[in-house]
This record gives C-alpha cells, structure tokens and sequence, in this order.
C-alpha cells in the first residue's frame, strides 16, 4: 500500500566498475526499482555526490507537506520493509530531525527546510544494508533476491523441486499446486495457472500457462497456453501466439503469431506462421507454411478437423475449410473447400535401367578390386579427385 504521508528519494550512485548502478536489470526490475518498492511511496531519483550540499537538490525533490522523507541509495535493494517502517516511526516517536540507517537517511521534511548544509555519506553496510559495488556483490544480491521470491510463492503452495536452479521474475504470478522443476527462467509478466507443470529447461517471458498445462524444455515469449495442453520438448512459440485447450505443441515446432484451436495437434518439426487453425486439426511431420514471399507476410485460414498431411507446404494467402485432407506432400497455393481431399505434387515417374547414385562412395569390394587391379587395365570405376565412385566403366584414362 502506498504511504502519501511519505516522500520518497533514491540517490542515484555511479561508480567505475558498475557504471549507473541503480540501472542495472534484476529479476524484473532495476536495482532502483527494488530500492522504490521498499519505499512504499512515489519517489523521485536525485544525483548524488559524497562532496556536494546535497540541501536544495532534497527540497526540490520533496513535497512540503508530506511530514517524512525517506532517502535511500541507489544501490542498496535488500533493504526490508519492516527496518524501514521501524525507522519511520523511530524518528517519528523521537525528538531528532534526522535518523541515520547505514545505506540511507530518514528525515522530518520539515529539518529538510529548516538546516542549510547537508553532506550525505554513503556507510559502509551488510545484511540488508549491502551495496551493490562490483560483480561480485551484484551476484550476491542478485541470489538473496532470487531466494526471496522463491520463498514468496512456495509459501502460497507452488512446489519448487530445485529451489537453488530456478530463476523467477519479481512480477510473475504463479498459482498454487503448479510445479516448477529446475532450470527454468520464468520472466517478465508471466502467469502461470494452477495445476501446471513447468517441466526442466524452459525460458518463459510474458506467457499465460493455463491450467494443468505442461511445458518441456522450450522458449516461449509473448503468448499463451491453454488448459491441459502439452508444450515441447524443443518447441519455440514466438510472439502473439495462442493455443487453446488440450493441444499438442511437440518437439521442434515454431509457431509464431498464430492461433491454434482447442484439441489442435502439431506433434513435430513443423512451422506455423500467420495463421489460424479451428478445432481438433492434425498437422503432420515436417508441415511449413509459406507465409513470407520476400516482402510482405500473409495469412492461412485453416478450419475445423482438418488434416495436413506430412511435408506439405501451405502458401499464403490460403483458407482450408472445415475437414478438408491435405495429402502428403501437398504444396497447396489455392483454397481447399470443405471436405476436400488436395493432392499438390508431381506424379511419381521411374526411369528404368537407371545407372544409380553415380556420386556414392563404392561399396568395399569395389575398392579392393580397384586396389589390385593392374594398371594397364583402364576399364575401371570412374576416378574424380574425391575418390572412386560408382558409375559406368570408361576407356578413357584418367
């Protein structure tokens, strides 16, 4: 709950190995935004300086009728909740206008307006009053932070099986009883339904996972899974992409701004993009569709209880209707109307007394009786400067 009797400043620290300290990304937020959330106040990010009068950047930071002003550092974002609170009402309760904390101050707004020097220090500090300084000290807040989120939603019934290997943004919502296996990076806006299975392997940005979904060692940026459908192993679903309700995304399929309709299967090395398919469709083994001619990208329209045969091509801009069969390496560049078997491909032709695959290595026997056969003899298996190769004898040398 925000504080409006509180203002609040961070100030912002730069040092050589680091740079803008209070800049750098932490599971979901800067390390200034761990800094603000502390605060509990809308805040304002003032420069500072160990050897500079730090009075009127403070009094044109702060409102005046506001009777605390909380000032941290930039660097500092373990800081609890309950030792700032403690702070407050420690020099609320006390005559002073000013308490000192080791990585920040806490004052009257109204001392603020009434000294006219002020040097601000930066302590030396532990615990929760580390300062981020190097590498080092960054990995180590980094990992209190990652424990802290961990312990948030283990306590509200999510089962970690590998709490040290697992990596968990501060905005994510997981619901109870899912279970999150390790080696997983679950990022940015994510919410994860409950009942789910985030299986070893996955990296999950801005995604909805719905109820009892499993996900398996995949990528997935920007989309949503829905009820009891089954993601992976090796699928990357790019942006904009929605799968319904007890589908199957298997291994190596992309799917990239699509829908894909309740009880969809594409079980296998298949792309899909710009598309939408209906309900309860079949996409073989190796299915792409063609979405892209060099300059501008178009859409398929895919309905209800269709069948993609493997290897077909699909080239937008196409509509397949409702049941239609798209036989085995179909490339399909026209609409298919309901209930529509489409055949797409060259008719099967055998030229007889063909001399075979004249480029594949010869079989052992071949290059022993090459290895002994005299030299004078010049009807042989062809020679190329890659080895000797099946094919027709010649009577010319080499």
């Amino acid at each position: 709950m925000i504080d409006l009797a509180i203002n609040g400043v961070i100030l912002r620290v730069n040092n050589k190995a680091l740079g803008a300290v209070g800049d750098i990304p932490v599971l979901g937020k800067t390390i200034a935004e761990w800094v603000g959330a502390v605060i509990r106040a809308p805040y304002k990010i003032v420069e500072w300086s160990s050897v500079i009068n730090m009075i009127e950047p403070l009094r044109a930071a702060v409102d005046k009728s506001k009777p605390v002003t909380v000032v941290l550092f930039s660097d500092t974002p373990l800081i609890g909740q309950e030792t700032l609170s403690a702070a407050v009402k420690a020099l609320m309760e006390g005559k002073g206008g000013a308490l000192a904390l080791p990585r920040g101050y806490v004052f009257k707004t109204s001392y603020l307006f009434e000294t006219e020097t002020l040097f601000l220090k930066a302590q030396t500090g532990d615990g929760q009053f580390t300062a981020v300084t190097d590498s080092e000290s960054l990995t180590k807040v980094t990992e209190e932070l990652r424990r802290r989120i961990i312990r948030y939603h283990s306590s509200g019934g999510v089962i970690f099986t590998d709490v040290k290997n697992t990596y968990v943004d501060c905005d994510v919502i997981i619901e109870s009883k899912t279970v999150i296996e390790p080696y997983n990076f679950i990022k940015g806006k994510t919410i994860i339904k409950a009942g789910a299975h985030i299986m070893p392997g996955n990296y999950i940005e801005d995604c909805i996972i719905g109820r009892n979904a499993v996900v398996d060692s995949s990528r997935l940026y920007g989309s949503s899974i829905g009820a009891e459908s089954h993601v992976g192993p090796f699928s990357y679903i790019r942006p904009n992409s929605v799968v319904g309700s007890r589908c199957r995304i298997g291994d190596f399929v992309e799917l990239k701004n699509c829908v894909i309709g309740d009880g969809t299967k594409v079980c296998h090395l298949s792309y899909i993009g710009d598309a939408e398919l209906g309900r309860d469709c079949n996409v073989g083994c190796g299915v792409i569709f063609a979405n892209y001619d060099g300059k501008n990208k178009y859409k398929s329209l895919v309905g209800n209880r269709v069948f993609i045969g493997s290897n077909s091509n699909i080239v937008a801009p196409v509509t397949i209707e409702d049941r239609a069969f798209i036989a085995a390496g179909s490339t399909i560049t026209k609409s298919v109307p309901s209930q529509a078997l489409a055949v797409a491909r060259a008719r099967q032709t055998h030229i007889p007394d063909w001399k075979g695959n004249v480029y594949a290595p010869p079989p052992e026997s071949a290059r022993s009786a090459e290895r002994s056969a005299s030299s004078e003899d010049t009807r042989t298996a062809v020679s190329f400067a890659d080895g000797i190769i099946d094919g027709e004898g010649s009577d010319n040398p080499q």
